[in-house]
C-alpha cells in the first residue's frame, strides 16, 4: 500500500509543480519558486508520514489522506488557474497548501495513534 501512496503523492506534487511553473511569468521569479515549494510541501510531509507508518490501518489512513489532500489541492488549483481565471488566482498557491496543512496535521493525530495500536 505504500507504493500506491508514493505514486499518488508523486503525481500530485508533479501536477502541482507543472501548473505552478506554467502559471509563473517568464523568466520564473525566485518568489514563484518559493510559492511552488510551499504548494508542494504538504505532499513532502505526506511522503514522510507514509514512510513512518507501519500498521496496515495507518497505511490506509495515509493513503486516504493523500487522496483527499491531493485531489482537493489539484482541483482548486486547476479551477483557479484554468477554469475560472481571475486576477487573484495566484493566491491559490498560498491558501490551498495552508488548508491542506491544517487538514493533514489534524488528521495526523488519529493516524499516529492508529500506528501505535499493537496486535494481540
Amino acid at each position: 500500500m505504500k507504493i500506491e501512496t508514493y505514486i499518488f503523492i508523486f503525481l500530485a506534487a508533479a501536477v502541482t509543480t507543472v501548473i505552478g511553473v506554467k502559471s509563473a511569468s517568464e523568466p520564473i521569479a525566485f518568489a514563484a519558486v518559493g510559492f511552488i515549494v510551499w504548494a508542494v510541501s504538504p505532499y513532502i510531509y505526506l511522503a514522510v508520514m507514509a514512510n513512518l507508518v507501519s500498521t496496515n490501518t495507518a497505511k490506509s489512513g495515509v493513503l486516504s489522506l493523500s487522496l483527499l489532500a491531493g485531489l482537493f489541492g489539484i482541483w482548486f488549483i486547476v479551477d483557479a488557474m484554468f477554469i475560472h481565471p481571475d486576477a487573484q488566482g495566484g493566491l491559490i498557491f498560498i491558501f490551498v497548501p495552508f488548508i491542506q496543512w491544517a487538514v493533514i496535521v489534524l488528521a495526523s493525530i488519529p493516524i499516529y495513534f492508529l500506528g501505535k495500536v499493537k496486535k494481540v
